[in-house]
């Protein structure tokens, strides 16, 4: 019997794509690669010609566009399924050309199409799109999903840090926002570090936020995760789904901090484990931050582990 071929289309997304990608991976029955959403440069001069003449005439950047992966889209052959995260980094003629490739295409979109105006544009294309928010699956008539515990750890006793942050490709809003929570942190005598990759460096040195213009890796960033007591996670405006933040703290044992007030409407929701606060005037009452972790069920957390995220998102 022929395995079932199934292609992922996707950014690196510091490195959570990967952990869906083994665990594809793990089905004997399945014959699964990747294309990553990268420019690595041209692979002959052929390619660096035609792109010249593209941006001489035309405007269009074709390396940004991603129009050299389509031939590695076509390499791999006709495919079963092919699974996208991100189609709003790449071109109509990109995506007529991955529908040609495929019995199947389905997209997870992990930022809002409120958030995100080209997510609209591109709904067309697809047989089927999962989506992790709840005003999203409810205006588009997209499929409900969160994102997914990737990784579990025990509770650690002795922290080095009480509140950790990092995050990606700040606004300059949500970076004053838990630069004011820092500080807010410092002056209750509170341990915490905050680490933001931010393309504006002068951002740095102001004693409160470590910036870095260089991608820290999910691999990394579990190990920094270990090393705390509670997570602190502030959402972007326009978007209620959760976080990979919150399945880290979920699956690694951590506290969490958050301004996603839809939280509360979750199953392992419990107030000793979860803060919801207004992140422009944050307040952290003592005995959150003294009492203890308490464990989820497992037979709740189930729900909520990649291996049944892609049994369900893949029908398998």
């Amino acid at each position: 019997m022929s395995k079932r071929k199934v292609l992922i289309i996707s950014p690196r997304a510091f490195g959570y794509v990967k952990y869906l990608y083994n665990e594809l991976k793990k089905h004997e029955d399945l014959e699964v690669n990747i294309v990553y959403l990268e420019s690595l440069g041209y692979k002959n001069n052929y390619q660096k010609t035609l792109n010249f003449f593209s941006k001489l005439f035309t405007g269009v950047n074709l390396k940004k566009n991603y129009y050299f992966l389509e031939s590695e889209v076509k390499a791999f052959g006709y495919q079963d399924e092919i699974f996208m995260i991100r189609p709003d980094f790449v071109t109509n003629g990109f995506l007529k050309t991955v529908k040609k490739q495929t019995a199947k295409l389905v997209a997870y979109y992990w930022d809002s199409a409120q958030r995100v105006e080209r997510k609209k544009d591109v709904i067309r294309f697809f047989d089927k799109i999962f989506s992790f928010d709840k005003i999203d699956v409810k205006q588009y008539n997209f499929q409900f999903i969160t994102n997914y515990i990737f990784e579990s750890s025990t509770v650690n006793d002795t922290p080095e840090y009480l509140f950790f942050n990092i995050s990606g490709n700040d606004d300059d809003y949500r970076f004053g926002q838990l630069e004011a929570f820092g500080k807010y942190l410092k002056a209750s005598d509170w341990s915490f570090k905050f680490i933001s990759f931010h393309p504006k460096l002068e951002m740095a040195n102001r004693g409160i936020i470590d910036v870095v213009d260089e991608i820290i890796y999910v691999d990394e960033v579990i190990e920094l995760i270990k090393k705390t007591k509670i997570l602190v996670e502030f959402q972007r405006k326009q978007q209620i789904g959760l976080s990979f933040r919150i399945f880290e703290s979920l699956g690694l044992q951590k506290k969490l901090i958050t301004n996603n007030t839809d939280i509360v409407n979750y199953d392992f929701y419990n107030p000793q484990n979860i803060l919801v606060v207004d992140a422009d005037n944050p307040i952290v009452p003592e005995h959150f931050v003294n009492s203890p972790y308490i464990p989820i069920e497992e037979s709740v957390l189930q729900k909520y582990r990649l291996e049944h995220w892609v049994n369900h998102v893949f029908d398998l």
